[in-house]
């Protein structure tokens, strides 16, 4: 992206592949916030992650990850595999304030003038990089509950600490990562939603809310099974809605006045295989639906991934400062033709994506195809 725009990049740049990120990862990051003029910023804390080799690291919480030059590492390694271990294991005590100082270099160089939300896992996903994947908590659950409980009791203990400390950092708000769908069912059955999520979830957004901060719950995939859940704890966003599993429009009508919502430019297909010109009509369109009445961020249905092209990026960012503003979009949102599919899917299982790289040309120095979306 950096390169895209013209500025001029660093030898000591690094990613989360082989460690915690350097300076000068944190300064290009912020040079490219203030070439696309984005209103917030997005940031994490360190957790000493250190490569082994060029495929496997771990962190000082004792977890190992496979490295990836395309994205998150990957937990493959538990830090406590059995219910006695936890008596033993304490995350909080190994945090430092230190672990800080990248949110810290952001903010000093942004300045207060934009949103800085700092990106957290929940409970669910934090307990499971304890047990050394989502596989195994899920296991867990129903072959194991005591261990499944002390993983959870040990993640949400550890983020409590982390929410206090964002607080003395004056984050604007926390984003909760952390998938709970797939993009046709919830990744567990509602009875352990609620025996071992929603308790975890109350904590963490009360301790947030008894600070002063905002906090707002990611998870892609088909969502209607739980939102009203999310919205009930307390949460004051939801991102994404993937669009490949919610009707933007639904979510909209049926959140509006509850709950902020985040999105919806489609980072799976449109802005990896699309062009700038659908980019813009996409985005364009996003506003239309989610804008009226307020309650909408705009950004993409996840992040901005290293399958984005650039070109598409800066058209979504383009696209967002031409067409959003309140005084073109309605002062309410319009009811959906049909009404969204409260509780549990009722279709049947989707077997195949909109695009993919079959579908269009892989050489990023050519355009892709104008091609027909449902």
């Amino acid at each position: 992206m950096a390169e895209y725009l013209g500025l001029e990049s660093h030898r000591a740049i690094t990613t989360l592949r082989k460690g915690d990120e350097t300076a000068e990862s944190l300064d290009l990051y912020c040079r490219v916030v203030e070439a696309l003029d984005i209103d917030g910023t997005s940031n994490v804390f360190a957790t000493g992650l250190q490569a082994h080799n060029s495929e496997y690291g771990e962190d000082k919480y004792g977890r190992g990850y496979l490295l990836s030059d395309n994205g998150m590492p990957a937990v493959v390694k538990a830090a406590v595999t059995n219910a006695a271990g936890f008596d033993r294991y304490d995350m909080v005590a190994r945090l430092e304030d230190s672990d800080f100082d990248g949110v810290r270099f952001v903010q000093e160089r942004l300045g207060s003038e934009r949103a800085h939300a700092l990106n957290i896992n929940g409970p669910f996903q934090e307990a499971w990089n304890v047990t050394g994947g989502l596989d195994k908590l899920l296991y867990a659950f129903i072959a194991d509950p005591d261990y499944a409980h002390g993983a959870l009791r040990c993640a949400t203990d550890f983020l409590l600490a982390v929410v206090t400390k964002a607080a003395e950092l004056e984050i604007d708000f926390l984003m909760v990562d952390g998938d709970l769908c797939g993009n046709d069912w919830p990744l567990m059955s509602p009875e352990h939603w609620q025996e071992y999520i929603v308790p975890r979830k109350r904590e963490i957004v009360a301790r947030a809310h008894s600070l002063g901060l905002r906090i707002v719950k990611h998870s892609d995939g088909q969502v209607w099974s739980i939102l009203d859940d999310i919205i009930e704890i307390g949460f004051d966003g939801f991102h994404p809605v993937q669009p490949q599993c919610m009707d933007l429009e639904q979510v909209k009508w049926h959140t509006f006045g509850k709950i902020p919502i985040f999105g919806n430019v489609d980072c799976l297909d449109l802005l990896v295989f699309g062009t700038p010109d659908e980019v813009t009509a996409e985005t364009k369109r996003v506003i239309q639906v989610a804008s009226p009445g307020g309650g909408h961020i705009l950004g993409s249905s996840n992040s901005l991934h290293p399958g984005c092209r650039p070109e598409n990026v800066v058209a979504m960012f383009k696209a967002a400062r031409r067409y959003g503003d309140y005084s073109r979009v309605a002062a309410a949102p319009r009811r959906p033709a049909t009404e969204p599919p409260l509780g549990l899917p009722q279709r049947e299982r989707r077997t195949r994506r909109r695009r993919t790289s079959a579908t269009v040309a892989p050489d990023r120095n050519r355009p892709c195809s104008p091609r027909s979306r449902p």
